[in-house]
């Protein structure tokens, strides 16, 4: 399988983006592959299928979602027919201080975090496709921007950010119109808290909240606690937490990053905090355990 990187498609170092329709011919089929970047994909003509972590989808005009790093997906287009695709392409960090502000939005959440996740279940389909209106709207956004990121004006960096903040705000709002069961339709208790790990796990160093966790299992905060820490003997700080921390040590055993960039890559903005943290669970510093790796 294919793995793209962000100097395949992007456009520089410092400017980690790339957008653009794109035309599919009938029957053509885009083979198995990944990327270290994140894809927003926009149908706007067409039908055809979708490949996603090796369940298979229909496609059809108005439908929007993510693709996040490194998951598995292929298209093929529908016999007698083509694809209009448009696609934005763009590391997290381009975005890394906006996404935590549009992070306190739950509408934004649940399409740009939890709707990717879910949809790895068959039993729990939930993308969102725009009627007729809303894909009018959908294409002025999306061609603004194009024409922005194409014509490279003085100063089209800036617009470029701020029209996909736009895209993804105007996205968050259909999103909160659209139908959203909670993953608690999914299963037993069980299976949703074995979800909710592998969801905290995928996204360890996002700033999601216990509110918009609990609220995306449709329980109250206090059930969810209570529900969760049953699961797993520990609450849910303590278990993203430790995920932090095990990938911090990964990366401090591995590279030679920084302590300060490794705390923010695992999702802490405060070094003092990272360092303490570090400490009472390993029980020496992270500058420490570094040492202690590459001597042994």
């Amino acid at each position: 399988m294919t793995r793209f990187h962000n100097a395949d498609y992007l456009e520089s170092a410092d400017f980690p983006f790339h957008t653009g329709p794109y035309v599919l011919k009938a029957n053509q089929v885009v083979e198995p592959h990944s990327h270290e970047f994140i894809e927003f994909v926009y149908i706007a003509e067409g039908s055809g299928y979708h490949e996603y972590r090796g369940d298979r989808y229909p496609l059809r005009e108005g439908d929007v979602f993510i693709i996040e790093p490194d998951a598995e997906h292929a298209y093929q287009v529908a016999s007698g027919g083509s694809l209009l695709v448009y696609n934005i392409l763009f590391h997290a960090s381009f975005l890394e201080n906006e996404l935590q502000t549009l992070s306190l939005v739950t509408p934004f959440v649940d399409f740009f975090y939890v709707e990717p996740f879910l949809r790895k279940s068959v039993q729990f389909q939930s993308h969102l496709t725009l009627d007729t209106h809303q894909r009018i709207e959908m294409k002025l956004l999306l061609d603004r921007l194009t024409a922005e990121y194409k014509d490279k004006k003085l100063g089209y960096r800036i617009l470029v950010k701020t029209r996909l903040i736009e895209l993804f705000v105007y996205l968050s709002r259909c999103y909160e119109l659209q139908l959203h069961r909670p993953m608690t339709a999914m299963a037993s208790e069980s299976k949703v808290m074995e979800r909710v790990c592998e969801f905290i796990e995928l996204h360890h160093s996002s700033p999601l909240s216990l509110a918009q966790v609990s609220q995306m299992c449709g329980m109250s905060q206090s059930a969810f606690i209570t529900k969760f820490k049953q699961y797993n003997g520990k609450t849910f700080i303590e278990y993203r937490n430790e995920i932090r921390i095990r990938i911090a040590k990964e990366l401090l055993a591995g590279t030679d990053g920084k302590i300060l960039h490794i705390a923010q890559e695992v999702g802490f903005d405060d070094l003092s905090f990272f360092n303490k943290l570090f400490k009472q669970l390993e029980g020496v510093s992270p500058g420490k355990y570094r040492q202690q790796i590459r001597r042994s």
